[in-house]
C-alpha cells in the first residue's frame, strides 16, 4: 500500500527563505502517525509539532494510483528542483517527494533581488499602473522559463520605484 502524507510548514517564519517552499507532498509505504497518540491514521490532520503540521490524504493500491490522488487533491506539483534534481526523501519509507505548485516560489527578497535591474530600467515616473501589471506578467513569465514563481510583492516593489522618481522629480522643482 502506498500513503499521502503532506508535511506543511506553519510556523511565523513562513516568509523567510528557509520556508518559502518547505512544505512537502510524500507518498511513502507507512501512513501517517498522529503526534500525540502514535495512531496510524490514513485521512486527516495528524497533528502539529515544532511548527510542522502533518495530513494524512489517503491509502493506495499502486504508486500510480497514489500520484493521481495527488494531482487530483493538489493540483500540479513538482517531483524535482529547478536544476531537474528530484527531491530528496528525508525517511526510508518515503518513495517519491513532491512541493506544491509548478513552480518554486521566490521569496520576497528573492524576488526583489531578480527582479532589481529589470525594475531600475523598465519603471519610470510616469509608468501607468496598467504597464506595471503587464511588467509583472513579462517578469513572471521570464522567471517560469527559469522554473520560478515571483512573489506577489513584485507589483509593490515596481509602484515604489515609481513613487520614489516622482518624489525625486518634485524634490528638484
Amino acid at each position: 500500500m502506498y500513503y499521502l502524507i503532506e508535511t506543511n510548514y506553519v510556523g511565523p517564519n513562513r516568509t523567510q527563505d528557509q520556508y518559502i517552499d518547505a512544505s512537502k507532498i510524500e507518498i511513502c509505504v507507512s501512513p501517517a502517525v498522529t503526534n500525540s497518540s502514535g495512531e496510524k491514521l490514513t485521512r486527516g490532520w495528524c497533528g502539529t509539532t515544532n511548527d510542522w503540521a502533518v495530513y494524512a490524504h489517503g491509502e493506495y493500491a499502486t504508486i500510480e494510483e497514489a500520484r493521481a490522488a495527488i494531482n487530483e487533491i493538489f493540483g500540479e506539483v513538482r517531483d524535482s528542483d529547478a536544476n531537474g534534481d528530484s527531491f530528496e526523501p528525508d525517511d526510508e519509507d518515503v518513495v517519491q517527494t513532491f512541493k506544491s505548485g509548478k513552480y518554486a516560489p521566490m521569496s520576497s527578497q528573492n524576488t526583489a533581488d531578480w527582479a532589481y535591474e529589470w525594475i531600475q530600467s523598465d519603471i519610470d515616473a510616469d509608468t501607468t499602473d496598467e504597464h506595471i501589471t503587464d511588467l509583472v506578467a513579462e517578469y513572471e513569465a521570464e522567471a517560469n522559463r527559469f522554473g520560478g514563481t515571483l512573489d506577489s510583492d513584485l507589483e509593490d516593489f515596481m509602484k515604489q520605484r515609481r513613487q520614489e522618481l516622482i518624489d525625486e522629480l518634485e524634490d528638484k522643482i
